[in-house]
């Protein structure tokens, strides 16, 4: 029996000389694994098809615990990602950060969506690090992990937010400091914070951020995101590796 899905590439690796292992995130299954036999062949029909960050149609049949590729049709190739390094990195820790949120079989199409808006996005605008910590403000908000920025995390009151708490799970105030692993944020970084949580899309042309508060509101949401994901982000190291040596 087959099923057909729509589905991101999010990773794959060698199986045997012509076959490959993917990783989809599927708009109806979730996060699956999927064998692409044969794919590896010149000839093959699904080469241009499961790249990582590809948006295909996928036709499957299930195997034992596996799915495999029978056909498939693309959708997006996102080739402007493609040719930019800086690009391409984003696109590539967008989906490490999908992958490493989610688990297996676990369907989200809100957040398959806003990931494609994501990756359109860079796809059709200059490199911006601003549309990844969007991203990550989203995601976290789509996976149930949306830090308390409206009022103290810890005593829920509104006034003196000038701390941001990981283990709280958001701002907090100065008399709640002391009482968690709290680190002092400047006021426009929890100006910041507050519009990505709240703001669509559009807002990110719009927006210019002084280099202190674009630092500190990358810190804030990766720490923010190990913490609560038990994953490190290793993509973020590659990237900072690469802009150091420039």
């Amino acid at each position: 029996m087959y099923q057909r899905t729509d589905a991101l590439v999010l990773k794959s690796f060698d199986l045997r000389e012509t076959d490959q292992i993917l990783t989809l995130f599927s708009r109806e299954l979730g996060k699956i694994s999927v064998v692409a036999k044969g794919v590896k062949k010149p000839q093959s029909t699904l080469r241009g098809l499961v790249q990582p960050f590809c948006y295909s149609q996928f036709f499957l049949t299930r195997t034992g615990e596996m799915h495999l590729i029978t056909q498939g049709r693309l959708g997006e190739f996102f080739g402007n990602i493609r040719e930019d390094l800086d690009k391409t990195l984003q696109a590539l820790y967008v989906l490490e950060l999908l992958d490493k949120s989610t688990v297996e079989r676990d369907p989200n199409p809100a957040l398959l969506n806003l990931t494609l808006q994501v990756l359109r996005y860079i796809e059709n605008n200059p490199v911006s690090s601003v549309s990844l910590r969007f991203y990550e403000m989203k995601l976290l908000g789509a996976v149930g992990f949306a830090p308390v920025l409206d009022r103290c995390s810890n005593c829920h009151k509104a006034d003196d937010l000038i701390y941001f708490s990981r283990a709280s799970g958001g701002a907090v105030c100065n008399s709640c400091a002391t009482e968690s692993s709290a680190v002092r944020i400047l006021p426009a970084t929890l100006a910041v914070l507050r519009t990505l949580q709240h703001s669509g899309l559009s807002i990110l042309p719009r927006l210019r951020l002084n280099p202190s508060v674009l630092e500190q509101t990358e810190k804030v949401l990766e720490d923010y995101l190990e913490f609560y994901l038990e994953r490190k982000l290793n993509l973020k190291s590659v990237m900072r590796t690469l802009k150091g040596v420039r």
